[in-house]
């Protein structure tokens, strides 16, 4: 997956429950090809299969050749060895202590069951403290306190492992892009991106070797690429001889294993802590942050990192649930004395990913939790709510439609201040952006954020957009010396041939008639020429393609003509000409407003120019 220490402990309370192995009977069919060991797990207490321990096979040198899962309520295993030889079985369970079975010997394709008999010991790493003063231990001795914290983290990694390595369960996904400030506070903007087909593997980091021997990170001028650990990466011999394992504690409910680079690593590395639930040994997470980049303190000031959640199944397996990087988004600047570029930090970016459900052959298997959240409402100028409302945070994806109540709700929302905006097609129409509500997302925050907005009435909406002083006082005058007055809001949206939006195009319209105030500064009415007055509007089209043209007058027609940015335009013919379709003549549009209804909505096609 890619984007942009620890200290003296205490000993372990160890508990002895009666839990044995039990001899399945041979299978009567031998085995098609291959060598075949075959066994399940059960309580001795009741007989109860024991699903999701993780069984190996291990060859004379104690390494282990194959493994797998107990599963089904008989807890049921099947192992096949490589090739004849002697061999035996451990057994391992989250919480449990370690099993062996005795040595046997397997011939060419033959089916065994193995009869071995243990007691299972449950521990807990509830006791277990930190250490004092600084130690450096690369692959920790069986029996200390590291080592047992290691060994039920190695566990879940090698279940998790396991998983992702057989291709179990089909995926779907939600990935997150945020910008967060220089402070890493507030958010501003975020993309969201759903999974359109269901993916094999949620989250996957680059080889062992390659992160620990070319580093976590790659940072060049041209651009920066940060990496994660995944299961397989944390249990790879190459990371364990060269990171220290210290324990940490965390109050009562937590034990955490600290790993940070053996010294002189000059290696883009990671360092963080696993941490584990202290009453039943099962690993909650992977914290991480990055070290030894060779980059200003001041970009690390961001504090680059992530997590990585690990979950376990009913079924005994594990997988991710979700994960994040935390990068800085490094920027550059003129130094004041030096006249030289130096490299600034602009903000801090996140990737996110998060699992929303888990799909195996027996179905729907895992349902992810919706995170943090923001609910509330919008409500229309009366007060009541407004269904068909759109609440969104900047960028695309982070958004909702308010239901038929006027009630919306964001979910996985990150940490930090959030600024929510809301819009509505009458809004739109109108190319108008209601004032904007702030919301605190904070680490601690597990109920939902209430918040709500109030939509402005229509006529609040156009004095806004088109002055707090309203249409003008004063008509315009019709060439047959009818009053017009100019109450009319037109908007719409330019695109081009294709329907992509057109920016920067000039609309021009006229319509026969003239100020009131010009006749009134005539000193001779009879001189006057009514018929030769016309009245001008320009307006340009945003990058979106949309314009706005207030206070047209109402019940007159309009003439109407867009022209592109780029196109050769006679300015004095059209300031002249007593008409648009003079000049432009399949061009022109002509509308009238309605004094009914103060607003009109026309969306217009670019078409090829005309003469200019």
């Amino acid at each position: 997956m890619r984007a942009n220490g620890i200290r003296v402990g205490l000993p372990v309370a160890w508990i002895v429950l009666p839990i044995a192995w039990v001899v399945l009977q041979a299978a009567v069919a031998p085995a098609i090809q291959g060598q075949v060991v075959r066994g399940s797990l059960v309580d001795a207490a009741d007989d109860a299969g024991i699903t999701g321990a993780m069984i190996s096979l291990m060859d004379r040198g104690d390494r282990p050749v194959e493994q797998v899962l107990t599963r089904g309520a008989t807890g049921l295993f099947e192992l096949r060895a490589p090739e004849p030889g002697e061999y035996r079985v451990r057994a391992e369970r989250i919480g449990y202590a370690t099993t062996f079975s005795a040595f046997f010997s397997i011939s060419t394709g033959d089916t065994l069951t193995v009869p071995i008999s243990a007691p299972v010991e449950a521990l807990s790493l509830e006791g277990i403290q930190a250490a004092v003063g600084p130690r450096c231990q690369v692959r920790p001795e069986e029996g200390l306190a590291v080592a047992r914290v290691w060994d039920e983290a190695s566990k879940a990694l090698a279940a998790a492992n396991w998983t992702q390595e057989r291709g179990l369960y089909r995926y779907e996904m939600l990935g997150i892009k945020r910008l967060l400030d220089e402070r890493g506070r507030r958010v501003e903007f975020e993309d969201r991106a759903y999974a359109q087909s269901l993916v094999p593997v949620p989250y996957v980091a680059r080889s062992a070797d390659s992160l620990v021997y070319g580093g976590f990170a790659r940072l060049s001028a041209e651009g920066s690429e940060f990496w994660a650990p995944d299961a397989g990466v944390l249990l790879s011999d190459s990371f364990l001889d060269t990171h220290c394992l210290r324990i940490r504690s965390a109050g009562s409910e937590l034990v955490g294993l600290e790993f940070e680079p053996v010294p002189n690593r000059d290696v883009a590395d990671i360092a963080g802590t696993l941490w584990l639930d202290a009453a039943t040994a099962v690993l909650q997470r992977v914290d991480f942050r990055y070290v030894n980049l060779p980059v200003p303190q001041w970009l690390m000031d961001a504090s680059p990192g992530g997590t990585v959640r690990f979950r376990a199944l009913p079924n005994g397996t594990w997988i991710v649930t979700s994960w994040h990087i935390r990068m800085f988004n490094a920027g550059a600047e003129e130094h004041p004395l030096t006249g030289r570029l130096v490299p600034t930090l602009e903000g801090v970016a996140m990737t996110h990913g998060e699992v929303l459900r888990v799909h195996g052959d027996e179905g729907v298997v895992f349902e992810g939790e919706r995170g943090r959240r923001v609910v509330g409402t919008v409500l229309d100028s009366l007060g009541a709510g407004l269904p068909g409302a759109l609440v969104y945070v900047e960028g695309s994806g982070t958004e909702t439609v308010t239901d038929a109540s006027g009630r919306f709700e964001l979910d996985h929302l990150g940490i930090g201040t959030y600024e929510l905006q809301f819009t509505h097609p009458y809004l739109q129409q109108l190319w108008y952006e209601p004032e904007r509500a702030e919301v605190e997302v904070g680490p601690t925050t597990t109920s939902l954020v209430e918040i709500g907005f109030q939509a402005p009435s229509m006529s609040a909406v156009l004095a806004d957009v088109c002055g707090r002083d309203g249409p003008p006082a004063t008509p315009l005058i019709t060439a047959d010396r009818r009053t017009a007055w100019r109450t009319g809001v037109l908007t719409g949206r330019v695109t081009d041939e294709n329907g992509a939006p057109v920016k920067d195009a000039t609309l021009h319209l006229l319509t026969k008639a003239h100020e009131a105030r010009l006749f009134a500064e005539v000193r001779d009415p009879s001189t006057f020429d009514f018929e030769g007055q016309r009245v001008r509007w320009e307006e340009e089209t945003s990058p979106s393609g949309f314009y706005r043209v207030c206070w047209l007058p109402a019940d007159l027609p309009v003439e109407l003509v867009v022209l592109g940015k780029d196109e050769d335009v006679d300015r004095g013919a059209l300031r002249a000409s007593p008409s648009l379709a003079d000049l432009y003549p399949d061009r022109v549009r002509i509308l009238t407003m309605d004094p009914a209804s103060p607003h009109r909505t026309l969306d217009l096609r670019m078409e090829s120019p005309g003469p200019g």
